[in-house]
């Protein structure tokens, strides 16, 4: 999510840089995994780890070179650990995990992105844009359990729409939001977010807000479907 102009009555320059920054906490509302997607066990990983909350981050640069046509880039941590007990057999990776004995499981959806955005929208206050984004996922699924672990690793790319929008409220408050997602029958992909950002100064803005990651994937390989709640706060540097 980014603001790459100064709106309303503190406008200035346009500032053709934003840098943000972003951290916060991330409640794991649903992950159901089977591996292999066609002969593996389908487990609540969620329940497995005690529905941990795990550490987020994220970190975007943008760039406004001209007055309707912007580009971002961006990396976001999240992972997540926990154990607990299997309900029964489980197959996992090819190997069979046995229920009532303490497992440990591990996620990791690490994601880069390169996002083009066009601006539809723009009046003094208001801005909507819309584009088409890049990402780069590294994803990881790891069972650990009386010292055998397996794991399913993938990095992929997937491509993604995208619609953000910011909207100046007040001469210091601003409300921003972005989503980039993409639906198809092998799976999906959701990423929503929505803050309130703050001017500390013209370039400092401080930020709180809420993201939503969602989607999965179903094929012979993998059988994957998570929902990840995360509430942040941030900082921004616009030049």
């Amino acid at each position: 999510m980014a603001v790459f102009v100064s709106f309303g009555a503190a406008a200035q320059e346009r500032q053709a840089w934003r840098v943000d920054l972003e951290s916060g906490a991330t409640f794991q509302t649903k992950n159901q995994v089977r591996n292999p997607g066609n002969t593996g066990t389908q487990f609540n990983l969620n329940a497995l780890q005690g529905d941990p909350v795990s550490p987020f981050f994220r970190a975007t640069l943008a760039w406004d070179p001209w007055e309707r046509h912007g580009f971002l880039v961006a990396y976001q941590y999240l992972r997540n650990e926990g154990s607990g007990t299997l309900l029964g057999p489980t197959n996992f990776a090819n190997t069979t995990f046995a229920p009532g004995v303490r497992t440990t499981g591990d996620y990791r959806f690490d994601t880069w992105r390169a996002t083009y955005r066009y601006t539809l929208v723009q009046t003094p206050d208001f801005r909507l844009r819309v584009g088409l984004t890049g990402l780069i996922r590294d994803a990881e699924i790891r069972l650990s359990q009386n010292g055998i672990t397996r794991a399913d690793s993938n990095v992929g790319f997937v491509p993604l729409l995208h619609a953000s929008f910011d909207w100046r409220v007040a001469p210091r408050l601003s409300l921003m939001g972005e989503v980039d997602g993409l639906a198809a029958s092998q799976g999906s992909a959701v990423d929503l977010g929505l803050r309130a950002g703050f001017d500390l100064t013209p370039q400092w803005q401080a930020t709180l807000g809420w993201r939503m990651l969602t989607g999965g994937v179903d094929n012979d390989t993998t059988y994957n479907f998570a929902t990840f709640q995360t509430i942040t706060a941030g900082v921004a540097y616009r030049f």
